[in-house]
């Protein structure tokens, strides 16, 4: 196996094995990726999963979990709007609606089912509620915080000091956040969350 030559298209032709090893090898893992995201969006990537495993750490969720979510998070983010949609067509037509820059979020929990055969559901899930969180369980809320302020963002507000305290505080606080500058600055519509 030489990892230089292996992307996510060609990880299925691997032996079990092997993608197994890569899967459980941070290392190994983190190359994959890199191989696959533009050099800002690895960095990007691997800045969430740093933060995703310091907060999971304060509140006891799993690091091995927290750490994946963070780096596979925005795996399908560079491929177009009709990728999104051909996956969203097949597995969760509701979502085809979304805006554009959400869709990533919806596609890779498929992207990653299909491509590299990886099926953790906690993971899974934080990765489809990374963007607009609509679930509870504490990896989601830990990912969507930790995309939206990971170090590489520089953001200097109180929403990190509140979450090693209180996740479901700053989750709500931030998410406030995020609507009002989704109305203000963007101008779109902000999906309604159902918590």
């Amino acid at each position: 196996m030489n990892i230089d030559e292996i992307r996510f298209e060609n990880f299925m032709s691997l032996d079990s094995k092997d993608r197994k090893l890569i899967i459980n090898d941070f290392n190994l893992l983190k190359e994959l990726v890199k191989k696959n995201l533009k050099e800002s969006r690895y960095n990007h990537s691997l800045s969430v999963a740093n933060l995703c495993v310091k907060l999971a750490k304060v509140h006891l969720v799993d690091t091995n979990k927290a750490y994946i979510a963070g780096l596979l998070h925005d795996c399908t983010k560079n491929f177009d709007e009709e990728f999104h949609d051909n996956y969203l067509k097949y597995y969760d037509p509701d979502k085809l609606d979304m805006p554009s820059g959400i869709k990533h979020s919806y596609s890779a929990k498929y992207y990653l089912k299909e491509m590299l055969n990886y099926h953790d559901k906690d993971v899974l899930n934080a990765i489809y509620n990374h963007t607009i969180c609509n679930s509870r369980d504490k990896l989601s809320i830990i990912l969507y915080i930790a995309d939206k302020r990971e170090p590489l963002r520089n953001i200097n507000d109180d929403i990190l000091d509140i979450a090693y305290k209180d996740l479901y505080q700053a989750f709500t606080k931030l998410r406030w956040n995020v609507e009002r500058y989704i109305l203000e600055e963007k101008n779109e519509r902000f999906i309604e969350n159902s918590l």
